[in-house]
Formats: structure tokens, C-alpha cells, sequence
């Protein structure tokens, strides 16, 4: 599925959740089982897996079966490249208040 096909708001939307944020990321560098999110993750079972079912009903990842395991996968790579450059946005993003609290 295309990212234009799925609306650009809620691609945001699904971006905005930090832990659905975290999942994408790692997925954008490799395909991982949920096993495998959750070790990179420390976060509990039930958790990812709900993030992972948002994300997958909303098109921004998919998923297939090896073996006993359910692989994900980011959907497309516009998606990569999205995730990428907010990245580097955010990194150049100058980071002081400039509230007329913190200036005096």
C-alpha cells in the first residue's frame, strides 16, 4: 500500500505515539518478529503487540509468517525516508527556550 493511499494526517497520527514511533524506527533497518521488537524494546508483550496491530491496520507496516513467528516490516519506503528525515530535523531543531522566562 502506497502512504499516499493511506492520508497524510493520519500517517502523523500514527507517528505521533512515541512507542508506535520507536516500533517504525527500528523496523525501517530491519524486519522483526514481535520477540524481537520486545528484546530491543524492553517494553511488555501486550503493549507492542497493540502498537503493531495499530500500525498494521493503518497500513504503515505489514506482516508475514515464517515459521511459527509473525515478521513485520515497514510498508513502503517513502514511509523510511519520512522517518529519516524527521529524524534529522529533529536533530537541527535548536533546542532553547525562547520564553521571555528563561531570557532574563
Amino acid at each position: 500500500m502506497l502512504l499516499n493511499e493511506i492520508g497524510e494526517a493520519n500517517i502523523y497520527k500514527m507517528l505521533s505515539d512515541e512507542t508506535r514511533l520507536k516500533i517504525l524506527k527500528l523496523l525501517s533497518s530491519e524486519s522483526l518478529s514481535v520477540s524481537g521488537i520486545i528484546n530491543k524494546m524492553g517494553m511488555d508483550q501486550p503493549l507492542i503487540s497493540h502498537k503493531l496491530k495499530d500500525l498494521r491496520e493503518n497500513g504503515l507496516v505489514i506482516s508475514y509468517r515464517s515459521g511459527k513467528n509473525i515478521i513485520y516490516k515497514i510498508s513502503d519506503d517513502s514511509l523510511r525516508n519520512l522517518l529519516r528525515a524527521g529524524s534529522e530535523a529533529g536533530k537541527k531543531i535548536e533546542r532553547i527556550c525562547k520564553c521571555a522566562e528563561c531570557d532574563e
